[in-house]
């Protein structure tokens, strides 16, 4: 394995709703398999079927303003949440390829609208769910 190749986290960009994040620290998004046991006669080994996926993940970002607070801050109250997209990619020039992903419908679980410590620079962690994603690239090289 040539060293050189391990893609490097600070080639990742974020885009939320066609905004770049320049802040980005970390961006991760997860899908969880769903599966149903079922007991099949004859068998003594429980199996699964495949029943769906969900989406979820954290992006963690350098407190530079309350965006993400005041994408969402009218929905919060009226009740009609806004549309939410995210494109990450990470594209390392070192690397075989770049791994790029839309993901849509999301769903911030929690925003912070306020939050600090003296003497510490500002973060916010942002958990979220999605409800579907595309690959645009995908880097397959081993």
């Amino acid at each position: 394995m040539n060293a050189n190749k391990i893609i490097r986290g600070s080639f990742g960009k974020l885009f939320v709703n066609g905004v770049r994040y320049g802040n980005i620290n970390s961006f991760e998004l997860k899908a969880t398999m769903n599966y149903t046991e079922v007991n099949v006669n004859g068998e003594l080994c429980t199996q699964n079927v495949y029943t769906g996926y969900s989406l979820s993940g954290t992006m963690s970002l350098h407190k530079i303003s309350s965006y993400n607070a005041n994408i969402v801050k009218d929905g919060m109250k009226s009740g009609v949440m806004p549309s939410i997209k995210f494109v990450a990619s990470v594209d390392d020039p070192n690397s075989n390829g770049a791994d790029t992903i839309e993901v849509e419908n999301v769903t911030f679980d929690e925003v912070t609208l306020l939050a600090f410590t003296n003497g510490e620079i500002g973060t916010e962690d942002v958990p979220f769910k999605a409800g579907g994603y595309n690959f645009i690239d995908i880097n397959t090289d081993i």
